[in-house]
């Protein structure tokens, strides 16, 4: 069964009843664990870095600034010049451990919800984090 819950700005896009229960219980699962950097809520700046800003540091966990904080200066966490992952690639090769933002695991997750044809559309993640932004609320 498809499910119309998003506003309009996604008007192309759908989502069964699963996928939006699913998104629900990352949100919960997700604000639960984590402790937003940017946003009251982890998902919130998550949401706010992929659907309004554009920042990815918008999306960051209050753990992942602490981890970045060991190597980096706010400066360098916080500018444009070097992603996120960039940052993560080279904290990895410092701790000599594999290791990602909490930012990119949550995203992964939201598109392990995605069918394979969703996942080839922007427009379906940027829907799945708008919804999830609203499971915030």
């Amino acid at each position: 069964m498809q499910n119309t819950q998003l506003n309009d700005t996604y008007s192309n896009v759908h989502f069964t009843d699963e996928q939006y229960a699913q998104l629900a219980a990352l949100t919960k699962e997700w604000n639960t664990k984590c402790a937003g950097d940017y946003e009251s809520t982890f998902v919130g700046g998550v949401a706010h870095a992929y659907c309004d800003s554009g920042i990815m540091t918008d999306g960051l966990s209050a753990a992942d600034v602490a981890m970045l904080s060991k190597y980096f200066t706010g400066e360098t966490i916080y500018s444009a010049e070097v992603s996120i992952d960039e940052l993560e690639a080279l904290v990895a090769r410092m701790e000599d451990d594999e290791w990602g933002t909490d930012l990119f695991k949550f995203v992964a997750a939201v598109e392990s919800v995605l069918t394979e044809e969703q996942r080839k559309d922007m427009d379906s993640l940027e829907a799945a984090m708008s919804y999830c932004w609203e499971c915030c609320e």
